[in-house]
């Protein structure tokens, strides 16, 4: 008998997918392999696809937790201007305004950003819930037969 398993499979040019190889270990009551059925394909297509989409938003959550340091350094170096007319950043062109402008723009950036961050970490939990609730059927089904853990 040769083993059926779920392998998570990193693309160079694209993102890692799960496949289904070989076939089944585990036997059902009447001494039969489970049949795969495109049900099951289907599942552990949308578990791939999922599981791409949490690491995406995984590292989008990164960059704006950069973001928002970098917002905060920011912030503490107008601190220092004194009063000073300061250059702003909007994307590649600086504009000079005071530094209490600059300060009232730096935290509607900052507020956007943790709202942004608060989004982001939401729409991944209900990622996760819909991978564990596609895990428990999986598992179910294929018992230790299927591999759909990181590596």
């Amino acid at each position: 008998k040769t083993q059926k398993s779920v392998r998570r499979l990193d693309g160079e040019d694209g993102p890692s997918k799960f496949v289904l190889v070989a076939a089944m270990n585990k036997t059902s009551a009447s001494g039969a392999s489970p049949q795969v059925t495109k049900e099951d394909q289907d599942s552990i297509n949308t578990f791939g696809r999922l599981n791409n989409q949490w690491h995406e938003i995984q590292g989008k959550i990164k960059a704006k937790k950069k973001y928002a340091e970098d917002l905060e350094d920011a912030s503490n170096e107008l601190m220092l201007a004194d009063g000073e007319t300061v250059k702003y950043s909007y994307g590649w062109v600086f504009v000079h305004m005071t530094d209490d402008l600059a300060e009232e723009k730096l935290q509607e950036a900052s507020e956007e950003v943790e709202q942004d961050i608060t989004a982001l970490e939401g729409e991944m939990a209900d990622i996760r819930s819909n991978m564990d609730t596609l895990k428990t059927k999986l598992y179910t089904k294929f018992g230790s037969a299927i591999n759909l853990e990181e590596e």
